[in-house]
């Protein structure tokens, strides 16, 4: 074989690979040019009901869903912190104050920091694919190139106390309780204010952050996604009663009404105060169960938009014992509802 072959052999092998780490090492994040133009700010919209008789309020917070708004903490900060100023100014947020933002929020978090690529995934099983794919050769996973559990459980760690760090620096900030989404994790445990993890199962749990930031004792489990694939086992439902300043407070997430037993589940808490964390797969049964309830006030909480391969039904609510839920339909985009209790 003359040279010219052979070392033109070796230029089709080596090039693709050269061309390859030089794409690894090329990867960018979202600038903060490229971040405007992707995000075009809308009006936040605001209903209130009832009066303030100085007994507490709920808060339901609807945001337009932007993966966009995850590639920085500032720039996840500023998305909560937005709503979180315009209700100030209408006075609604007091020491007796929840704020319930949707749920999920917290399992967008390993998009922080991460490549711009991840952005224009298929869906968000690629884009975790390709985030797990990143940090196991990064350097400081590369100790672990071939466990994907270890850097898995390394995202966790990092989620965890961005979570923990935002959400209680405005619970903090503010001065009100924070019912925070949900948030998937291994093996979460709360003790002492404090949220811990460690290597084993992964459940997605809402949290409740209160005024001086710390984790409020107890959590929701959302039992849909623990059940095993192939399993006949029912998974019961659950419903988190939280003892807050303003009172009793029972949360759900609104899917598990398709179990026949969740509405004596809820009976049996003999809370008058409900909040629902919305599923994306949302039927209106949440909400007319409430409306034909006699709960001194109930409400749901959900997303708008369009991301990967997911909608969001922008069907946040909120009602009093004597009236009808408001928003009477679903308004899409950025949303505030208060109700005094």
């Amino acid at each position: 074989m003359s040279p010219f072959v052979r070392n033109a052999l070796a230029s089709l092998v080596l090039v693709p690979i050269f061309a390859f780490f030089g794409w690894l090492l090329s990867g960018v994040s979202l600038s903060e040019e490229e971040f405007q133009k992707r995000i075009s700010k809308k009006e936040i919209k605001s209903v209130s009901l009832g009066w303030d008789r100085r007994s507490g309020n709920l808060l339901i917070v609807q945001l337009e869903f932007k993966p966009e708004y995850f590639t920085r903490e500032d720039r996840f900060r500023a998305w909560l912190e937005e709503p979180l100023a315009a209700a100030k100014e209408k006075g609604w947020l007091q020491n007796s104050t929840i704020v319930a933002f949707p749920p999920e929020i917290g399992n967008y978090f390993f998009l922080m920091d991460s490549r711009k690529e991840l952005l224009d995934s298929e869906n968000i099983d690629s884009a975790w694919n390709w985030a797990l794919f990143f940090q196991r050769i990064s350097f400081k996973n590369f100790s672990h190139v071939l466990d994907g559990e270890a850097v898995s459980f390394t995202i966790a760690q990092d989620t965890k106390e961005r979570y923990e760090r935002i959400f209680g620096d405005l619970a903090r900030m503010y001065g009100v309780s924070i019912l925070a989404g949900s948030i998937c994790l291994p093996s979460p445990e709360i003790k002492e204010g404090k949220l811990s993890i460690k290597a084993g199962e992964w459940q997605e749990r809402a949290y409740i952050f209160d005024p001086s930031g710390k984790f409020l004792e107890g959590s929701l489990l959302r039992t849909s996604t623990q059940k095993p694939e192939g399993s006949e086992k029912e998974i019961l439902p659950e419903v988190w009663v939280a003892n807050l300043p303003s009172g009793r407070l029972g949360i759900l997430f609104t899917e598990d009404l398709k179990s026949p037993q969740m509405e004596e589940i809820v009976k049996k808490t003999y809370v008058s105060k409900l909040v629902g964390l919305g599923s994306q797969e949302d039927e209106g049964k949440f909400r007319e169960w409430i409306k034909n309830s006699s709960f001194e006030t109930g409400g749901q909480v959900q997303f708008s938009g369009k991301v990967w391969n997911q909608e969001f039904p922008a069907k946040s609510f909120a009602k009093t014992r004597y009236g009808s839920p408001e928003p009477i339909e679903g308004q899409k985009g950025n949303l505030i509802i208060n109700i005094f209790f």
